[in-house]
């Protein structure tokens, strides 16, 4: 979930530096909330705007007016909260720490400790100079625009904090721990880099996501037809399609509802965007899923890149996925269907469809809406929390009563990522991919620890 790979280096510091000179808990936090700031503020000079293949460091945009005026007061800077850069007391270190454990650059407890795999001579070596800006009581943005080469989060890539937590995540001795976390996070990154050095790739998901995804690369290619995970990768590639079908689709019928609204009405709306069709000649009009040899054609992608009304192509793209089911096998068919049975899952999908070919499809749609607005309103239930005045807080934004529907605010549509662009980005960062003209290469250092 993690873009920057410095703040692995970081956090390392701050636990190094904090058992070294025997920090208690307060004082740690205080320490990694300063060492945070200095480290935003050095990477806004370097690069003021987000870069087209990173995100700026991690409270840059909290700390914008401070550091367009030129100036930072750190102890106001750092303070957990209204008016600091971050509200949690312990900064940013809480979405890292998990993958910092995994990776035994920290150890398991209340503050962050050293892990048996932290190279604190690396650390120091590389971003050491940020304790000292950390201790500052004001950082001048005009001051810092000379270390930005070095402590910028873009620029670990070329710095011995990068070097070694290139090591650390190709993990070049996991090949022998066969089905390991470290093998499979291996043969991850050995994927992703042969797909970077085969394809063009400006973007991970979009574009690495369709290799894996479609056709026979991950089979024929001499290295991916050898990675064990490419398969589950091709089934999770697939499955995303699916998620992303019922995000657009649900954000789509919240959209519809101004005011108050009838389920009734909601479902007609659904109906009508759809061609008056049996569910039968619906599923005959689908393109093809696989070619001739069983390899998984591009559907999903092409129904989206049609000009249909967002109603009808997104439920193109939830049927394709169905039809799926009975054509994936192996390790794909698995990760593509995930967790089994449950509802509105591929299988279930398929299930509906087979059971309503006869239906006609604007029929089916009116039942699909019901079952949805029940779901949402059953899903919200469950999460419902009360609170302190006695009223009771649902996570959704809509709400039903007596049959009429209103909404507070609109649903997302996004697809869910895969994680690919943050991987990606943590590569960049620590020297194993480079981005130069809107694309993606393998370094000569990265080739190396993935071959």
């Amino acid at each position: 979930m993690t873009p920057h790979a410095r703040y692995y280096a970081l956090h390392g510091l701050v636990a190094t530096h904090a058992e070294e000179t025997g920090l208690a808990v307060p004082a740690a936090q205080t320490l990694l909330r300063r060492a945070e700031v200095a480290l935003a503020a050095v990477s806004f000079t370097h690069h003021p705007q987000a870069l087209a293949w990173l995100p700026r460091a991690h409270g840059a945009d909290a700390l914008a007016r401070r550091l367009e005026a030129g100036v930072v007061t750190v102890a106001e800077a750092e303070v957990p909260g209204k008016g600091g850069y971050v509200g949690n007391a312990w900064g940013f270190w809480g979405p890292y720490a998990g993958s910092e454990v995994e990776l035994g650059i920290l150890g398991t407890g209340p503050m962050p400790v050293p892990g048996p795999r932290l190279d604190r001579a690396a650390v120091r070596d590389g971003l050491g100079e940020v304790l000292e800006l950390a201790r500052q009581d004001t950082l001048y943005v005009g001051d810092l625009a000379s270390l930005g080469e070095r402590l910028c989060v873009c620029a670990g890539g070329d710095r011995p904090d990068g070097a070694w937590l290139a090591r650390l995540l190709c993990e070049p001795n996991a090949s022998a721990e066969a089905g390991s976390r470290a093998a499979t996070r291996r043969q991850t990154i050995q994927l992703l880099a042969r797909v970077v050095a085969t394809h063009p790739v400006s973007r991970f998901t979009q574009d690495v996501g369709q290799v894996l995804a479609f056709g026979d690369f991950l089979t024929t290619d001499p290295v991916t037809r050898d990675i064990d995970a490419a398969a589950a990768w091709r089934g999770v590639a697939l499955r995303n399609y699916a998620v992303g079908a019922w995000r657009r689709l649900w954000s789509w019928l919240v959209e519809q509802v101004d005011g108050l609204l009838p389920v009734e009405e909601l479902a007609d709306r659904f109906a009508e965007e759809l061609p008056d069709m049996t569910v039968d000649a619906f599923l005959s009009s689908l393109p093809a899923t696989q070619s001739t040899t069983g390899v998984p054609l591009p559907a999903e992608h092409a129904l989206r890149a049609s000009d249909e009304a967002l109603p009808l192509a997104e439920l193109r793209v939830l049927a394709t996925s169905a039809l799926r089911t009975g054509e994936l096998t192996g390790r794909v068919r698995d990760a593509f269907l995930g967790q089994r049975g449950v509802e509105l899952g591929p299988e279930w999908v398929q299930r509906r469809l087979e059971e309503a070919r006869p239906m006609n499809l604007r029929d089916v749609a009116r039942q699909l809406t019901h079952d949805l607005v029940a779901r949402s309103q059953r899903i919200a239930l469950s999460k419902a929390r009360r609170g302190a005045d006695g009223s009771l807080w649902l996570p959704t934004r809509l709400h039903e009563h007596a049959g009429l529907l209103y909404r507070t605010s609109k649903e997302g549509r996004g697809d869910v990522g895969l994680r690919l662009d943050q991987l990606g980005s943590v590569l960049a960062t620590c020297g194993v991919l480079r981005y130069d003209d809107q694309h993606w290469s393998v370094t000569r250092s990265g080739k190396a620890l993935v071959d």
